[in-house]
């Protein structure tokens, strides 16, 4: 177990300083990333990079892990303030308002690759203070879903969230692993969301009636609707 002086410390706890130097390295990151990818990154040249000693560093980040996980929640939180903002009114239905939520998250992705590729490689760490990260940015996504189905009931809304964000993960690691276009994962992700969703463009007084009323409803064995 790490020793609690060599703990990183809590974003929370810091001072205005700190954060911004912390923000410093973060930024850092991203743009060593889209430079040189993620996997050839190493702590030094982010330290070269931002001006912070190598040793001050490791007060911030505990790892390398940690490091990016942190890199990518900060550039998400930037993404998502912008298409919340940006989409949260003017559409017709949730599920347009999903997919255009979508179609600009992607268009970043096809804009920055190896942040992509990143975000692959955040999400199969195991060290501890990058999944906090992880959860930072689930926390994140989940606050921006939830303010663009606002109007959904939860039956539908809570559902077509978890889905549609695992197929998000997935299609992303296909993409940077060769495996899909980009295009055909957008084409699933736009299906998956229209079904997901669909139920939500019913009358509220159809999604409202319970099982056993329906099931009560229909007509038994031999009968004529």
């Amino acid at each position: 177990m790490a020793k609690l002086e060599s703990l990183p410390l809590p974003v929370d706890g810091m001072t205005p300083r700190q954060r911004e130097r912390r923000r410093v390295l973060t930024e850092a990151v991203i743009a060593l990333v889209e430079e040189i990818g993620p996997e050839k990154l190493q702590m030094r040249d982010v330290a070269d990079r931002s001006g912070v000693a190598l040793g001050t560093m490791y007060r911030y980040f505990a790892s390398k892990d940690h490091l990016l996980a942190a890199a990518w929640a900060d550039w998400h939180g930037r993404l998502a303030g912008r298409v919340q903002a940006e989409f949260v009114r003017g559409h017709d239905s949730p599920v347009e308002v999903v997919l255009s939520l979508l179609r600009r998250e992607l268009r970043s992705f096809r804009r920055h690759p190896n942040v992509a590729r990143l975000i692959v490689m955040v999400q199969s760490s195991a060290e501890p203070f990058a999944s906090e990260a992880i959860a930072e940015v689930t926390r994140a996504q989940d606050g921006v879903f939830a303010a663009l189905l606002e109007e959904v009931p939860a039956q539908v809304a809570a559902p077509a969230r978890m889905a549609i964000n695992a197929m998000l993960s997935s299609g992303l690691r296909e993409w940077v692993t060769g495996r899909r276009a980009l295009d055909d994962v957008q084409a699933d992700l736009e299906a998956v969301v229209r079904h997901v969703l669909g139920p939500c463009l019913l009358p509220s007084s159809l999604l409202a009636v319970p099982a056993a009323r329906m099931e009560s409803d229909l007509p038994a064995v031999g009968e004529h609707p």
